[in-house]
């Protein structure tokens, strides 16, 4: 159980709750989901040729992570962009400049986002997108002044 939800074994539940929508052909399932069906059809027609070539032209999916989609029925799941957060990474001090790990500044590095965030020692959900903008700026003011 996640989040205080406990899936079902077979997706019948959410299923059900329109979680997930199914469908008997892909015209049903672009109809369900409002994307064009001809396009649905276009896309799923030639990533089954990707799979049948063993190769992805489009993306570069290794051949292990090509499988093929056949049907009916078919299945569709709304799924919309989330924010991931990292923990840890190189520490950095005010200026955004990149310290090893005798606090002795790295000359010519910088850091900004996430990646050894002002936070490293907490999680500080919600501030990701700040710590990006700010640390952004402040690393790349101190970089541009540097000497040639």
């Amino acid at each position: 159980m996640a989040f205080g939800y406990e899936w079902s074994k077979d997706n019948s539940a959410e299923i059900a709750k329109g979680w997930i929508k199914k469908a008997g052909t892909i015209g049903e399932l672009a109809a369900k989901i409002k994307v064009d069906a001809t396009t649905l059809e276009e896309t799923l027609t030639k990533y089954n040729q990707y799979c049948k070539a063993g190769e992805d032209h489009k993306f570069g999916r290794s051949k292990k992570h090509l499988v093929s989609i056949r049907g009916p029925p078919y299945f569709a799941v709304e799924l919309w962009p989330a924010m991931v957060n990292l923990q840890g990474g190189p520490k950095r001090n005010a200026k955004c400049q990149i310290l090893d790990p005798y606090e002795k500044i790295i000359p010519r590095l910088y850091g900004a986002g996430e990646c050894g965030s002002f936070w490293g020692w907490m999680y500080n959900g919600g501030g990701n997108i700040g710590e990006c903008m700010v640390t952004g700026r402040i690393a790349g003011r101190n970089a541009a002044a540097e000497k040639a």
